[in-house]
């Protein structure tokens, strides 16, 4: 067997002890040098195992929490749109202004070909 880490073990012996597979003794070999300190983190994940047993929330809970979820969310939306709409009306002003100006440019080019235009002798 290849040497694993105290850390190394303790996951693969809680993994195994979560799908109720652990053998402790399999696991206290694979480490040889700190046999005392894994017995107690074995130990400890036993006791843990037992102690902090899954629970289901209630149905009012489930309700109440996707509730507070989409307010937040909500929330967060209503936000990055109030920003983005700050950036929008900036956005249309320099447009509108740059229209303004094309327009201007173009009204003035085409007022100066008609003056230039040549005029027509009687004679």
């Amino acid at each position: 067997m290849t040497d694993m880490t105290v850390a190394e073990v303790l996951t693969a012996y809680t993994d195994d002890l979560n799908r109720g597979t652990a053998k402790r003794e399999v696991y206290l070999g694979q480490v040889a040098a700190k046999q005392d300190e894994l017995r107690a983190l074995l130990d400890l994940a036993e006791q843990l195992k037992w102690i902090l047993v899954p629970i289901q929330p209630s149905p009012v809970f489930v309700a109440n929490l996707a509730r507070q979820l989409s307010a937040a969310s909500a929330g967060r939306v209503t936000h990055a749109l109030r920003d983005h709409w700050r950036e929008i009306v900036l956005g249309a002003a320099a447009v509108g202004s740059a229209l303004s100006v094309v327009g201007l440019v173009a009204y003035l080019v085409r007022q100066r070909g008609q003056v230039k235009a040549p005029i027509a002798s009687t004679g």
